[in-house]
């Protein structure tokens, strides 16, 4: 049987069942003096244990630990009415950041940001995005530095990113000379790259759900961040390169995503809206 670490203090739980009936593995159960158990089961997922800790998070008494993590140290849930003014914010002045700083994110911050990628949500709870980083502009130069190279001398002979040709890729040098100081990855101090391997769960989803909280993380903590798909394009052109990023070929890559301080700081969010065009409404 997997170990879970799963406790709950007798003196606190009163026998609610709400911890029974969030659990998605169906592996608790109340007994007749009202003690919640845990049913043995011999691996993580559809027949086990979900490691989603629902169990920790409904509990109203705070009863209930798992994986060593006690309720008491869980970030409360959110006031509505502050949070949904806060998330609006959000959204709103999330940009794509083409121009950046020259200099580090606090690694501290880059850490924190990671840990919290845990609560993106995944399919089935499966936790199998692994996450690519380079956190020092130097190093991140280096790359960019060789990648460049090589994209230029492969347009010299007429090999473009998959879906550019000649006159897609002059368009994206010209934007060079004003709007972007580099065309590859936006000058970008660092990357985040999230993968997840093919076969099983839902490797697409979850990585582009990962790198999706991962903007909007960036984005509360005043950095900017860009979703590329140009990159990784042109890396595929160059797989001696892209080997250097050591991601397991069976790993779906959705987007690169560069992030850093950022240059330019827009005064106000968008007012972008969604016409009743492209709302749907079946009748059924």
């Amino acid at each position: 049987m997997q170990e879970t670490g799963f406790t709950v203090d007798r003196d606190k739980c009163t026998g609610c069942g709400l911890c029974v009936k969030a659990c998605p593995g169906g592996v608790l159960s109340l007994d007749g003096t009202k003690t919640v158990r845990m049913a043995p089961f011999e691996e993580y997922g559809w027949n086990g244990c979900w490691q989603c800790e629902h169990c920790l998070a409904v509990c109203p008494a705070g009863a209930v630990s798992i994986f060593g993590h006690r309720p008491e140290d869980s970030l409360p849930p959110p006031a509505p009415r502050t949070a949904t003014a806060v998330l609006d914010v959000l959204i709103a002045n999330r940009h794509s950041c083409r121009r950046y700083q020259d200099c580090n994110v606090d690694a501290g911050v880059i850490q924190d940001m990671l840990e919290r990628l845990a609560n993106a949500p995944n399919g089935g709870n499966k936790q199998q995005v692994s996450f690519t980083l380079i956190d020092d502009r130097e190093r991140m130069e280096r790359f960019r530095r060789l990648a460049y190279q090589e994209m230029e001398r492969l347009a010299g002979q007429g090999i473009y990113p998959k879906g550019f040709d000649r006159a897609s890729y002059a368009d994206m040098k010209r934007w060079e000379e004003n709007i972007r100081p580099d065309m590859l990855f936006c000058g970008a101090p660092h990357l985040l790259i999230p993968h997840a391997p093919l076969g099983r769960g839902e490797p697409v989803l979850d990585v582009l759900i990962a790198g999706t909280y991962f903007e909007l993380l960036c984005a509360s903590r005043g950095l900017g961040a860009v979703m590329m798909t140009f990159p990784l394009g042109a890396l595929e052109q160059m797989p001696e390169i892209k080997a250097l990023l050591e991601i397991p070929e069976d790993h779906y890559i959705g987007m690169l995503i560069g992030f850093g301080y950022p240059e330019i700081r827009y005064a106000r969010g968008v007012q972008k809206t969604i016409g009743d065009g492209r709302v749907h409404r079946p009748r059924i």
